[in-house]
């Protein structure tokens, strides 16, 4: 079977949980080189969370839903247009979660609003150039192992496979463990939430001061130009 979607590290992770080494790929690294340069082709951000249970037995996790908005933000600041980012999680709280967060989000950019957010199963056959995707777990991993919707999941990313988990509870799990061996093996694919935030605020600070200034120069611009028709008026 030949690939020709995911940057060669993305799909060698399917190629190894699922498909014994048989999948080739149609598509080289510099076809899918990064969009960003800060931004891993393949990373596993640790978030320390705690998984909660909703009454109709879906899992959510507050820590992950706002570092994943995070990162959904520092992605537009830095030029990235919302329809190329996809968020996959495999709950369905998890997703509620992040679709009010959005729609909540004091974030100057009407684009933010159309990152598509959805559970694997309505992702199947799509794809997007950078896929963050939200595991929840941190008790046990539970239905979030089965084949299929981890095949799914995994290949979904053209050049941009972030995953955000819990790292203690996702390793005992073997196939997730083999997951994050492939991130250990990437360029900076293994980072811990709390050491990369100061960088995404950083991002987010000097985006933030900069719409300001944009917005203070319209004002400025503005009152230039009513003062100058005004003037021209007492002429006449």
């Amino acid at each position: 079977i030949t690939q020709y979607r995911c940057h060669p590290a993305i799909s060698a992770i399917a190629n190894d949980l699922f498909y014994e080494g048989n999948l080739l790929n149609g598509i080289s690294e510099i076809e899918r080189s990064p969009l960003l340069e800060w931004l891993p082709t393949l990373c596993f951000y640790n978030v320390k969370g705690l998984e909660q249970i909703e009454r109709d037995n879906s899992f959510h996790n507050v820590a992950e839903a706002a570092f994943t908005l995070k990162l959904i933000q520092s992605l537009i600041a830095s030029g990235i247009a919302s329809p190329m980012i996809g968020v996959i999680t495999l709950y369905k709280s998890q997703m509620y979660k992040l679709c009010h967060l959005l729609s909540a989000v004091d974030f100057d950019h009407p684009n933010i609003k159309s990152v598509q957010v959805s559970t694997v199963d309505a992702f199947q056959g799509a794809e997007k150039e950078i896929i963050i995707l939200s595991c929840v777990r941190t008790r046990q991993v539970g239905f979030i192992d089965s084949e299929k919707r981890m095949n799914v999941a995994l290949t979904r990313g053209r050049r941009h496979l972030l995953i955000v988990g819990n790292l203690v509870c996702l390793r005992k799990n073997r196939l997730w463990g083999r997951v994050i061996q492939h991130c250990e093996g990437s360029e900076n694919g293994l980072q811990h939430a709390s050491q990369c935030e100061p960088h995404l605020n950083k991002l987010l600070k000097d985006y933030f001061e900069k719409q300001a200034e944009e917005k203070r120069s319209k004002k400025t611009e503005k009152e230039k130009s009513k003062d100058k028709s005004h003037s021209q008026k007492d002429i006449i």
